[in-house]
This record gives C-alpha cells, sequence and structure tokens, in this order.
C-alpha cells in the first residue's frame, strides 16, 4: 500500500487535508516540525482530537515522520527517508512560508526565501533521490502578480511582476517543480486567498483576510465611539471600495483538492481554486466594522488616544496596513475552466455577508488565536509500546520464506499505522506503516488495542463483540491471536527483551 507524504501538514489547509485525504481512504505520511511546545506527534495529534471532536468518530492517524522542509532530506532521519523511498509514491506538499516581505539582513536565508524555494528544492531533491514520481505542488493564483487580465491555469510565467516577495517566491518555486524533469506527473494547486471554514469559521491561520481586522478591532477598543465611525478606512487605504478580493473557504479548498488528489485522471494539470464571485474591499471593511462596533460603543479608551484628531487614526492605521497595500489591489479574473470541468459538482461557495460573519465572529471569539491553542493529551501512548519492536524490525535480516505480515489500522488518541512481522508463528518485529500485498489488516481503535496488549482483553471475545475486525487471508485466526499474545506479553512484562523471541 503506497503513501502520500503531506508537508505543512499543521497549517491550516494542511490540517483540512489529513482530514479529507484520511476521510477519503487515502494512505497518508506526513513530515512535521516539532515546535517548543509540542512533538511532531504531539501536533498532529492535537489536530487530529479536533477533528474526532467536530465529526464525533475516531479517525486513524497517518504516519508521523519529524523533520523540517527546509533542511535537506527535509530533515528527517536517514531511516525515516528510507522509509519514505520504500513506501510513497507521491508528495503533496503544502508547506509554505506566507511572510509578504523579505527581512534584508537576512536575505536568501530569510523568509519566505527559504521555505517557499529552498523548501521547494528540497522537496523536488528529495523526489528525485527516493524515486518519487508524483508531486501534488500547492501554488498560489496570485503567482500572476501584478496582471490584470483574464489568468488562465496554463499560463506561468509571461513576464509578470510580483506584487511582493511571497508571490515572488511561489512563482520561482513554481518554475522549479515544472523544470523537475524527474517527475512523471505534477499536478498544480493553486488557491487564492484562503479563508476559515465556511460552516464553521474555524481557522489557525490570521493572515491577509484577517490583518485589517485585527486593526479595526484594536481601534474600536481604543479610541472613542464617534472617532471611530467617522475614520474613513477606505480612504486611509486610498481605495474606492469596489476592489475585488478573491476569497476561498479552506473547506472547499481541501475537499476540491482532496477529489483531484484520490482520482488520478485527473492529475497532470493546474487548478485554480477561485471564487467565481469575489467579495469587494467595501464588503469585507463594512463586514468587519459591523462586527466590532459594539467594542467601540463599550470600551473606555486610553486618555491618549483622546488626543488623536481622525486624521491621525486614519495615518496610523494606514501606516500599519502598509505591509499590505499591494494585497488589497483589485483581483484579476481567474480562469478555472480545468477546476470547473472536473469537478461541476463543487462549486465554491459565494463569501457572502453571512460567511464573513461567521469568519469574524470566530477571530473574535479566539482573540486571533491567542493564547494558543491547548494540545490534546495523547490517552494511549502506543507509539512508545511499540518501539521495542520497532527497534526489534530495524534489526532484521531479510526475511526467511515463512514470514509474514500483519497490518494495524488503529484509530483514536495515540493510534496509527504499523505492521507486526511474523516469522514461523512468532511475532519478531514492528515496521512502520501498512504493509503491502494481500497481508491481513486489524481495524480497531486505540482503547481496544491497549486492553489486548495489557491482557484485559482476549483476542476472541475482541473479535467477537466487533471490536476489532480483520480483513484478507495471509493468516490464520490462530496466528492473528499469537501476535496479539506476544504483544501482550512484552507490555506486562514492561521489559524490552521479549521482543526478539
Amino acid at each position: 500500500m503506497k503513501y502520500h507524504l503531506l508537508t505543512g501538514a499543521t497549517g491550516l489547509l494542511g490540517r483540512y487535508l489529513i482530514r479529507d485525504l484520511t476521510l477519503a481512504d487515502v494512505p497518508l505520511a506526513v513530515v512535521v516540525r516539532g515546535s517548543r511546545f509540542e512533538s511532531a506527534a504531539q501536533r498532529i495529534e492535537t489536530a487530529m482530537a479536533y477533528w474526532e471532536a467536530e465529526l464525533g468518530r475516531a479517525l486513524i492517524r497517518p504516519v508521523v515522520l519529524e523533520g523540517d522542509i527546509t533542511k535537506p532530506g527535509l530533515g528527517m532521519s536517514p531511516a525515516d527517508q528510507a522509509w519514505v523511498a520504500q513506501n510513497c509514491e507521491a508528495i503533496v506538499h503544502s508547506a509554505a512560508s506566507l511572510t509578504f516581505y523579505a527581512d534584508e539582513e537576512e536575505g536568501p536565508d530569510g523568509e519566505p526565501w527559504w521555505s517557499n524555494i529552498q523548501g521547494t528544492q528540497n522537496v523536488l531533491d528529495l523526489c528525485r533521490e527516493a524515486g518519487i514520481r508524483q508531486l501534488h505542488h500547492v501554488s498560489t493564483a496570485y503567482v500572476c502578480g501584478r496582471r490584470r487580465d483574464v489568468i488562465r491555469e496554463d499560463e506561468v510565467d509571461v513576464g509578470q511582476t510580483p506584487s511582493n516577495d511571497y508571490e515572488s517566491s511561489k512563482l520561482t518555486a513554481e518554475k522549479a517543480v515544472r523544470s523537475a524533469d524527474f517527475l512523471d506527473v505534477l499536478t498544480v494547486h493553486r488557491p487564492s486567498i484562503i479563508v476559515g471554514d465556511a460552516q464553521t469559521g474555524f481557522t489557525v491561520s490570521y493572515h491577509g483576510f484577517y490583518t485589517p481586522l485585527r486593526l479595526v478591532h484594536a481601534l474600536a477598543s481604543s479610541v472613542t465611539w464617534d472617532m471611530f465611525i467617522q475614520t474613513d478606512f477606505l480612504g486611509a487605504l486610498k481605495l474606492d471600495g469596489s476592489e475585488r478580493k478573491n476569497l476561498v473557504p479552506v473547506d472547499w479548498v481541501s475537499a476540491a483538492m482532496t477529489e483531484v488528489i484520490k482520482r488520478p485522471e485527473l492529475h497532470g494539470k493546474t487548478y485554480h481554486f477561485t471564487n467565481p464571485k469575489p467579495a469587494t474591499v467595501a464588503d469585507m471593511l463594512g463586514a468587519m466594522a459591523s462586527m466590532v462596533v459594539a467594542l467601540a460603543r463599550t470600551e473606555d479608551p486610553s486618555e491618549a488616544s483622546k488626543n488623536l484628531s481622525i486624521e491621525e487614526i486614519g495615518g496610523n492605521f494606514r501606516d500599519q496596513m502598509g505591509v499590505y497595500q499591494s494585497y488589497w489591489s483589485d483581483d484579476p479574473s481567474f480562469d478555472s475552466t480545468n477546476t470547473e470541468q472536473a469537478l461541476p459538482y463543487l462549486p465554491c461557495p459565494p463569501v457572502n455577508d453571512e460567511m464573513m460573519d461567521r469568519l469574524i465572529a470566530f477571530a473574535l471569539e479566539k482573540n486571533f488565536g491567542w493564547p494558543r491553542e491547548a494540545s490534546a493529551k495523547i490517552k494511549f501512548p502506543i507509539a512508545e509500546e511499540l518501539a521495542p519492536w520497532l527497534a526489534s524490525a530495524a534489526g532484521l535480516a531479510n526475511g526467511s520464506g515463512d514470514r509474514r505480515y500483519v497490518s494495524l489500522q488503529i484509530s483514536g488518541s495515540g493510534g496509527g499505522q504499523w505492521h507486526m512481522i511474523v516469522d514461523h508463528g512468532r511475532l519478531v518485529g514492528v515496521g512502520a506503516g501498512l504493509q503491502n500485498g494481500d497481508s491481513p489488516t486489524c481495524y480497531l481503535n486505540s482503547d481496544t488495542f491497549t486492553r489486548l496488549t495489557r491482557g484485559e482483553l482476549s483476542w476472541e471475545s475482541a473479535l467477537q463483540s466487533g471490536r476489532l475486525v480483520t480483513t484478507g487471508h495471509a493468516a490464520s485466526s490462530e496466528q492473528l491471536a499469537r501476535c496479539f499474545h506476544d504483544l501482550a506479553s512484552s507490555t506486562c512484562s514492561d521489559t524490552t527483551n521479549n521482543c526478539a523471541n
């Protein structure tokens, strides 16, 4: 069973892709960087716990590989790179920096260049070295730069001028993937401005659309009501309000990408995931202002702010919005013929006043992501329990003619995908990921797995009660039962010495 390797899994789009690709039964591995607060596995567990709460069901965890796209080999260990080469057939490259302008002192080692250009080159190098011939590259519709004519999906570099460093870096990255002659199939996904969930407003990213909201919110909390309602935000940005902004909800982008990814006949093209009915800047700023006027009426402004003039307030707003000035210019029209022909049943929902109200309400409720999202507790640390068996597998010689494999699909907290290695009827090791071929697969949740390995539940009881479901015919029930017995013996004895017995 071949995997898709996803980068950017903890970003907004990446989190939705994990959910949607998992629900679509696309075997998934993710390369994730640990943070000061969470390990790579913990970050994925936090995302998956959120989806389980939203969906009301347990989900299979992807194979988690710790790494960093800005480093060679994506920062993965040699063992993980070898696993990717053996088990992955495609990469979905979603990781990117959203930095609009680079720090001149950092030069090419700063963002967005480092992630968007060097990170993409590292992905291409991994594809070449690991023999991966399929790439899904997440670009942006704004590789068009300052063009204002109709932007077609088959156009890339036609001499356009980028509006900012982000657009320039994404254009360079897209040209790089298109020039990689070792790829058999390249599919380019170009979303426009991704905002939160169309139904819930959920987001973990507060860039772009949310930047003026944050500033309007700060103003409404710090100046008098009379001054707030007289501030000409459009005038401060030198806009007339008719400028179009192509907003697309993240859940739709992810659903559209998932459809393309899971259907091979749709591969090899470029898709504009854009909105045929763009919102206007006036609509956006109007919705933002209407949602925060209550603050302007109820908050007690500081004494210093009471001495500011309306012109000074507008100037402060303009200065703080300066870095995003190019963002607010009128958008071009995006051709989306490929997308419409491939997905006629999945049109982009209009980002109307009702949806914008949900997006804005969520951002205000979550205080623009601060404090940060609480980490989900891993209730069943299955990876830790299997660690001795994984270590044993690393030292195994080539298999005998009697070697068999049993795949494990474990849903819920701490779950994941592994395969048990059986030689002459005995468990000798455990490997990451599901095993290819006709080997049997056991489906169970993390609670059932833990009870089985602790001897609190028998194989027979789990099977008869439906807590454990098996498919495939390459091993007998007795052999499968013995595997869980061996796991239970190791866990209950609290020693690693049994793993190689």
